[in-house]
C-alpha cells in the first residue's frame, strides 16, 4: 500500500512522483514499439558478453523501467531519491549514447531521443536536488517498504518477460546469392594443412605449420566469444606459434554497430585473412592444433579448447583449473 503523504507536499514531490513514472511510460512506449532497433549503441555487444539475446535485453530494460517507474509512484517516502536515482541512471545513459553516435558519425536524426532525454534529465534533476525533501508520515517500516520494492520488482520483470519484441526488420537482412564456401572444420583433426582445403585459401598456412606446434584460430572481429578466446590463450603469449586468421563477412553484409575492439587482443601472432566476398560456412572462434603439419585437435567451442591447446601450456589433465603458466612464453614454436 503506498505511504501517504503529508498536506504540506511542494511540486518536487509531486514531479518527483508522477513525473518520472511518466517520462518512463513514454520511453517503454517507444521501446515496446521499436523492440530490437530500440537497444542503444553502447549496449550492443552486452547481450553476446551476458549470453543474451537482443529481445531478451530490451525485455530487462523495459523491466528496470516498469520496477523504477511503479516504487516511484507507490512508495511516497522513497519517491524522491528514487527519481533521483532514476533521473541520474537516464542521463548518464544518454550521455553515453550521444557519445556512442559522436563517435561514430551518425546522422543528425539519431541524436534526437538521447539529446531530449538529456535536456529533461538536466532540467528536472537539479530542481529535485534542490527542493526541500517532503514530509511524509512513517506509513509502516522499512522493511514493509522494502518488501514492497521487491514485490514491485518482482512484478516489473514478470510483465516484461511477456511483452512482445520486435525484431530488426526482415527488409533490413539482405539476401546472399554470391559465392558460398564451406570450410567444414569438424573433418580436419588427422589432415595435413593442404588436405583440409585451408591452404587453397591461405597458402602462406601450409609453410606456417609445416614444423614444430602451432595454433590455427579462426576468428572475426566483430565476435565478442573471439575476443574472450584470445584474451583468456593469447593476449599474453604463447609457448608456441599462433595464427589468426580473420573471417571477413560476406560481400554486401548488413554490419551493426560494434562497441568490441576492432580486432584481437593477439601479440607476436601471425595474421592472416581468407579472401572477402564469398559466404564463409564457419562459426568462429575455431582453433585447430598443428603439430608437424598434421592437425591433431580442432575445438569448434570457446569451452573445447582447454582438451585442445591444454598440455600445449603446460596443464595436465589431472588440473584443469591451474593457472596457465606461461613463464618464458616466446610466442615462437619450439
Amino acid at each position: 500500500m503506498p505511504d501517504e503523504a503529508a498536506p504540506g507536499v511542494g511540486r518536487a514531490a509531486i514531479a518527483a512522483r508522477l513525473g518520472v513514472p511518466l517520462l518512463l511510460l513514454v520511453l517503454i512506449v517507444l521501446e515496446i514499439r521499436a523492440g530490437v532497433a530500440s537497444l542503444p549503441l553502447w549496449m550492443e555487444g552486452l547481450g553476446g558478453r551476458l549470453g543474451w539475446s537482443d529481445e531478451a535485453l530490451v525485455r530487462a530494460v523495459v523491466g528496470i523501467q516498469v520496477a523504477l517507474g511503479l516504487a516511484t509512484l507507490l512508495v511516497a517516502r522513497w519517491s524522491r531519491p528514487l527519481a533521483v536515482f532514476t533521473l541520474t541512471l537516464l542521463g548518464f545513459a544518454a550521455i553515453a549514447e550521444l557519445s556512442a553516435l559522436l563517435g561514430r558519425n551518425e546522422e543528425a536524426w539519431r541524436f534526437a531521443a538521447p539529446a531530449a532525454v538529456l535536456a529533461v534529465v538536466g532540467a528536472a534533476l537539479p530542481a529535485l536536488l534542490r527542493a526541500t525533501p517532503p514530509r511524509v508520515s512513517a506509513g509502516g517500516s522499512a522493511a514493509w517498504r522494502t518488501l514492497g520494492l521487491l514485490a514491485i520488482a518482482t512484478g516489473a520483470f514478470a510483465v516484461a518477460a511477456r511483452i512482445p519484441v520486435a525484431p530488426l526488420p526482415a527488409e533490413e537482412l539482405p539476401s546472399f546469392s554470391g559465392e558460398v564456401v564451406e570450410l567444414g572444420p569438424e573433418t580436419w583433426t588427422g589432415q595435413t594443412i593442404p588436405a583440409t582445403g585451408l591452404a587453397s585459401h591461405v597458402p602462406a598456412l601450409t609453410a606456417l605449420t609445416l614444423e614444430g606446434r602451432t595454433a590455427v584460430v579462426l576468428y572475426n572481429p566483430r565476435c565478442g566469444s573471439c575476443h574472450d578466446l584470445f584474451d583468456e590463450w593469447f593476449a599474453e603469449g604463447a609457448p608456441f606459434r599462433v595464427v589468426a586468421v580473420k573471417v571477413p563477412p560476406e560481400a554486401g553484409a548488413l554490419l551493426l554497430e560494434s562497441d568490441l575492439p576492432a580486432d584481437v587482443a593477439c601479440p607476436g601472432c601471425e595474421r592472416l585473412e581468407l579472401r572477402t566476398g564469398p559466404l564463409w560456412l564457419i562459426q568462429p572462434p575455431v582453433v585447430a592444433a598443428v603439430e608437424d603439419g598434421v592437425v591433431t585437435c580442432v575445438a569448434m567451442r570457446p569451452e573445447e579448447v582447454e582438451s585442445c591447446l591444454g598440455p600445449w601450456f603446460g596443464r595436465t589433465s589431472n588440473d584443469p583449473e591451474a593457472a596457465l603458466r606461461k613463464d618464458g612464453a616466446t610466442g615462437v614454436p619450439r
